[in-house]
């Protein structure tokens, strides 16, 4: 049984409203320019992993992210967020998504003490390579390749974007199921072998989501 489904209950809490204080976690700030995906991925994360893990994932208010959130916007909120004591860490995901000032965004969060999860092109390569490994080759901003090779690679995703993108329990089941994080991990980290000299706006395509996801103790990171 995975421990999401040990905890379904729990997660279906967190994802619907903020997470209540756990004692003696490690507590992570993430602010993500998503509005639904990234959202839903967080907080089945937190109720999944996070009593066994200790740690806790807090997230902006959803009445802020009603619109979405631009990548400079996350930081700023991030950059708030890292200046807390009780914070542990400070993160922003994002998209590159075409954006001209990506490089910019990414070294002011560098500044203030925010660590980047930025996927290039999107949050659905991270969620992707759960299943499979992706081509270096770049794809230009484009997002539609990835889509269609993650609507194909498992019926869990088979209408993903077409009628909604919420992590779903059946969703988020087989993103966690066996030993996918641990692959997905590893299949990024080969993807960003390529790009070691690159500034983030040329990484295509990569995902730093794996950086988040060794941080938080889910997969242990490169030593």
């Amino acid at each position: 049984m995975s421990p999401y489904q040990r905890g379904s209950d729990r997660v279906g809490r967190a994802v619907s409203r903020p997470t209540a204080r756990r004692q003696g976690n490690r507590i992570f700030y993430v602010a993500s320019e998503g509005e639904r995906t990234e959202i839903d991925y967080l907080g089945r994360l937190d109720a999944a992993y996070g009593p066994r893990l200790n740690f806790l994932i807090r997230m902006p208010p959803r009445s802020t992210q009603h619109d979405g959130l631009s990548p400079s916007q996350v930081v700023e909120d991030a950059a708030r967020a890292a200046d807390d004591v009780d914070i542990y860490e400070a993160w922003g995901l994002f998209d590159h998504d075409g954006r001209p000032d990506i490089d910019q965004v990414c070294a002011s969060a560098l500044r203030q003490r925010v660590r980047v999860a930025l996927s290039h092109p999107s949050f659905e390569l991270w969620l992707l390579l759960h299943f499979q490994d992706f081509s270096p080759a770049a794809q230009d901003g484009d997002n539609g390749i990835v889509m269609e090779k993650l609507r194909a690679a498992h019926a869990a995703f088979a209408d993903y974007g077409r009628r909604d993108k919420r992590i779903t329990i059946r969703r988020f089941e087989a993103l966690s199921e066996g030993d996918r994080i641990q692959r997905a991990v590893n299949r990024a980290r080969r993807l960003s072998s390529h790009f070691s000299h690159e500034t983030p706006s040329n990484r295509d395509p990569s995902t730093d989501v794996h950086l988040l996801i060794e941080d938080l103790g889910i997969v242990p990171g490169c030593q």
